[in-house]
């Protein structure tokens, strides 16, 4: 390799390393599960999330549902960690969305679990009745990190 060719391939080669070292991290590190709450002290005033380590042991693989299903999930979720650049590039939100409902105990939660270590996310808990005005929740939202769930429960449909 000559020098003109070292000079136009070592800046991707160091790119790729550093993305590949970020996401190894990122992989490793302990989970958090954050809640919202009003603060209780002065030190808390401005900070809107209050977290605690998430170990909840629930993966794909222990998780009972049908496998077919269960792999086009894993696929979305891949395909959606994967496509972060492509949302860049076109200028969308890099966000996806599921909708899981049923009565308590259906795994609604063990999914949600599974779904944040299979993709090392923090997981953001919005519980909507601290929530008083649409500039507290946009706070609320602007203060998640990427790469993180946000699980909003017990949504009620009236009608």
């Amino acid at each position: 390799m000559n020098k003109k060719d070292g000079q136009l391939l070592i800046p991707a080669y160091l790119d790729h390393i550093k993305a590949v070292a970020t996401e190894i991290r990122r992989q490793n590190k302990d989970r958090l599960l954050y809640k919202n709450k009003p603060a209780e002290s002065i030190e808390e005033w401005g900070k809107p999330w209050k977290s605690v380590p998430f170990k909840h042991p629930s993966t794909f693989d222990t998780l009972a549902m049908d496998p077919a299903n269960q792999a086009e999930i894993i696929s979305d979720l891949d395909d959606f960690a994967k496509g972060e650049e492509f949302y860049r590039k076109t200028g969308r939100a890099w966000k996806r969305g599921y909708l899981l409902y049923g009565p308590p105990g259906t795994g609604k939660s063990s999914m949600i679990a599974a779904m944040a270590n299979h993709l090392g996310y923090d997981i953001y808990d919005l519980e909507l009745t601290e929530v008083n005005s649409n500039s507290n929740l946009r706070r609320l939202l602007i203060n998640t990190t990427s790469k993180s769930i946000i699980v909003i429960e017990d949504i009620r449909l009236l009608g």
